[in-house]
């Protein structure tokens, strides 16, 4: 059975791209525009890991993160960021259940090899 992703971006044409690419890999992705409707999705959807984008506006992905563990403390999330951080907020934020970090730029097998390796834990 397909693995299930939930791309989480503001910008349309980088979920969408996302979404083309877990797609034509056998992903069953679902993609979104924010934190609000990411939030919104995971009560009525479950899925194998969430790709979420951390500068969003509204609610940032470092809030969804955090929401989401208090709600759904078993789902797998991994930022899909330009941001990058030190080792020690890598540290704490993989105690605090993050799953992986993806940063933009990435090649399309980068990005699929991530996926396919955080889903398969």
């Amino acid at each position: 059975m397909a693995k299930k992703v939930l791309i989480v971006d503001d910008e349309p044409s980088v979920a969408k791209a996302v979404k083309m690419i877990l797609d034509a890999d056998g992903f069953e992705t679902r993609a979104v525009f924010g934190g609000e409707d990411c939030l919104k999705t995971l009560e009525k959807e479950k899925f194998d890991l969430v790709l979420l984008d951390i500068m969003m506006p509204k609610i940032t992905g470092w809030q969804v993160f955090e929401e989401i563990k208090k709600k759904h403390p078993e789902q797998k999330v991994a930022f899909l960021t330009v941001i990058k951080y030190s080792t020690t907020v890598k540290e704490k934020l993989e105690k605090e259940g993050l799953s992986g970090c993806i940063t933009k730029p990435f090649e399309n097998e980068e990005l699929v090899n991530r996926v396919k390796s955080i889903t398969s834990k």
